[in-house]
């Protein structure tokens, strides 16, 4: 039986409680506060690696990366010859609205990331190039080819998008106050907060035209701006850190909350144009760092911003046969598409790697299942075989031909970039292995990548999580040690070249003073270029980074081999050390406390796990780590507490339930204990 009539799916990339709940408390985000009152809320644990166009795939599909075919944000052209930005071309498996489709029911989807070129599904797909402004707003702007279907709705939907350049003062002072202080010609980041806004009111145009004038059952939208403003003014967020300048905090230290607070007006609006018949679903992809948590640095690498992110993104759901005003616990992003099925009274795909979240629901329905949507034949709004690929396929069918000589080498420049691209999908196809404990299908990728780049240690790094995984301790200590001598070789060189950078930019400086005692005002002008290339200066940030390498990652997974083999006090005191550079990392505490738990000593164990929590309170690892120290010392009722609030963060735990049935075991709990009736006893249990 169906249970939604109408369903809107509203994506947040990168919306976090921890901004948005004072937001509310203060009644700054009036709409999401009535939403939340009206349905159910929750953390929504992401995966690994956190890269939004894996991470939205994975949300309309069920299904991890491994499965679904999106592995990054670029991928290499069809001909292996360039790059392109990842397409829904190389996704493999049927999303939501696929399913749908092939069900009899009528879909919009607009924005979601990726869906260029858009699907001739039944009912309206805008993709997410449709927003991207190109140029003045009195140049033509054309729509690319593939953005809009039908093509019935490009025209209207073309003029309904929003340029940078049409925002007015009043518009961006509530972002930035003193916007009319600030110099465009040296500052471009207001410049980039006015292109965030503007496209994001190009996707709240299109979604709410189509909302108002097109049928649908089933209608998802797509934010990107809040990841957007994050990643460009969450550094200067309050309370202001240390690095940050009292300049820039006073200009931008508000853009983070405006965004927020504009997202909620918006999502008023689309609200007002539904009916209480429909079911409103919102969630984001991971959260955002917004506290002392804050990185530093971003780490210059592919993705490398990613280490801005929070594994815990958010999730509302509010409809008629939705529980009122309660709780999520446990949910995962995996977990939306088969609870959207759910809804629709749609069997779950065995294949998927999610669960409905039956605890939304008033009553929660039946459940039914088949082997998977993907054999299930119709007309489900993909694109043909023929345009369908996979692209690390199309790259290593190019490389076999130029090898054969039946192709033209494509040289260095597009070759290279295409290779590139090939090489960060196969290590995060690696990460997506890992995230679901299948290291052993991860090993052989990275042992690849390593031997190709021996220099690039993150995937030296991620092996070595690997064999920590699987216990192979022997190569684990030989690949640490190569990995060491790597980073310290790394360092030396890198001190040498910025040495020898900082006397030429020595050298230019002279010349250029002595040029300006000869020229003329006019030559002098003609003749202010900058002392270091674009080369020079991304090369300079590169050494700069490599000289100021740490060994936390290093000294830390020494310390399991340490572990591994029988010396628990070696390992301390070089977690010890660790800590001295590093002391505001949790995983170096979990890592105390399981060491402290291997010599059997639980107190300090948990003294360890209490000092992660104090860093950041919803890290699961600790909370769980804190629950086998409490096991060991026969206090069961904390244990199952501890044990309880891991499940609450991750479901996907299976040693979390591990513990919390052993601790329920110990309190005679037997039937909660053997059921794993998680839920009933968070209801009746005082832990």
């Amino acid at each position: 039986m169906k249970i939604s009539r109408k369903t809107l799916l509203i994506g947040w990339d990168a919306a976090d409680w921890k901004v948005m709940s004072p937001l509310m408390e203060a009644g700054r985000m009036p709409n999401l506060a009535r939403l939340v009152e009206r349905g159910v809320m929750g953390n929504l644990a992401t995966l690994q690696p956190v890269l939004s166009p894996m991470l939205w795939t994975s949300i309309a599909t069920g299904k991890r990366a491994y499965k679904h075919g999106i592995l990054g944000f670029i991928e290499p052209t069809p001909d292996g010859g360039a790059v392109q930005p990842v397409s829904q071309l190389s996704r493999t498996t049927k999303a939501i609205w696929n399913i749908l489709n092939q069900c009899g029911y009528r879909c919009g989807v607009v924005g979601w990331w990726p869906s260029h070129p858009v699907e001739p599904i039944n009912g309206v797909m805008v993709s997410n190039h449709y927003h991207h402004a190109v140029g003045p707003p009195e140049r033509p702007w054309p729509l690319l080819p593939g953005a809009v279907h039908p093509e019935r709705l490009a025209d209207i939907l073309a003029e309904l998008r929003f340029n940078p350049n049409e925002l007015v003062p009043e518009e961006v002072l509530p972002f930035v106050p003193r916007a009319l202080e600030i110099d465009q010609g040296k500052d471009r980041r207001l410049a980039s907060m006015m292109k965030i806004l503007a496209e994001c009111v190009s996707i709240h145009n299109a979604a709410t035209w189509l909302l108002q004038n097109e049928e649908w059952d089933f209608f998802a939208v797509y934010f990107d701006a809040i990841d957007h403003f994050s990643h460009g003014f969450m550094k200067y967020h309050p309370p202001r850190q240390d690095w940050i300048s009292e300049r820039d905090f006073e200009l931008y230290s508000g853009v983070v909350n405006a965004g927020y607070e504009f997202h909620d007006r918006m999502l008023g609006t689309l609200l007002g144009l539904v009916d209480d018949d429909t079911t409103v679903v919102m969630c984001s992809d991971h959260g955002f760092h917004s506290d002392h948590l804050r990185p530093r640095r971003i780490p210059r690498e592919p993705a490398g911003p990613a280490v801005e992110h929070r594994d815990l993104g958010m999730v509302v759901i509010a409809g008629p046969d939705i529980r009122k005003d309660e709780l999520l616990h446990g949910a995962n992003l995996l977990d939306i598409t088969p609870t959207l099925l759910t809804m629709y009274g749609l069997p779950i795909g065995d294949d998927m790697d999610g669960k409905p979240l039956l605890q939304a629901f008033e009553s929660p329905p039946a459940i039914t299942r088949i082997p998977s949507w993907d054999e299930v034949p119709g007309d489900d709004g993909r694109h043909g075989e023929a345009l369908r690929q996979d692209p690390l396929a199309a790259k290593a069918a190019l490389d076999q031909l130029v090898a054969l000589g039946y192709v033209e080498d494509l040289g260095d420049n597009a070759g290279q970039a295409a290779a590139r691209a090939a090489r960060e999908m196969r290590y995060n196809l690696a990460r997506s292995f890992m995230n679901a404990d299948r290291y052993p299908e991860a090993i052989p990728i990275l042992r690849e990548l390593r031997a190709a780049e021996p220099d690039e240690t993150r995937f030296g790094t991620q092996l070595a999580m690997c064999y920590r995984a699987v216990g192979e301790t022997p190569a684990l200590r030989e690949l640490v040690e190569q990995l060491r001598d790597i980073r310290t070789r790394l360092a030396a060189q890198a001190e040498a070249a910025i040495g020898k950078l900082r006397e030429t930019v020595r050298e230019r400086r002279e010349a250029r003073r002595a040029e300006r005692l000869a020229a003329t005002d006019a030559e002098q002008n003609s003749a202010r270029l900058p002392l270091l290339t674009r080369q020079e200066r991304a090369n300079w940030h590169r050494w700069r980074d490599q000289k100021h390498t740490t060994f936390y990652d290093i000294d830390f997974l020494m310390s399991c081999v340490l572990l591994d083999e029988g010396q628990p006090e070696e390992a301390l005191a070089l977690l010890a050390s660790a800590g001295e550079a590093q002391p505001d990392r949790p995983g170096l505490h979990i890592q105390i406390g399981e060491t402290y738990l291997k010599m059997r000593r639980p107190a300090e164990a948990e003294a360890a796990f209490g000092k992660a929590l104090a860093i950041d309170p919803l890290n699961f690892h600790a909370h769980l780590g804190l629950a086998r120290a409490c096991h060991r010392q026969r206090r069961h009722e904390a244990a199952a507490r501890e044990a309880l609030e891991t499940v609450r963060l991750m479901f996907h735990y299976p040693m979390a339930h591990f513990v919390l049935g052993r601790a329920l075991f110990r309190l005679r709990r037997f039937e909660a204990a053997a059921r794993s009736r998680i839920l009933d006893y968070a209801r009746s249990a005082r832990v």
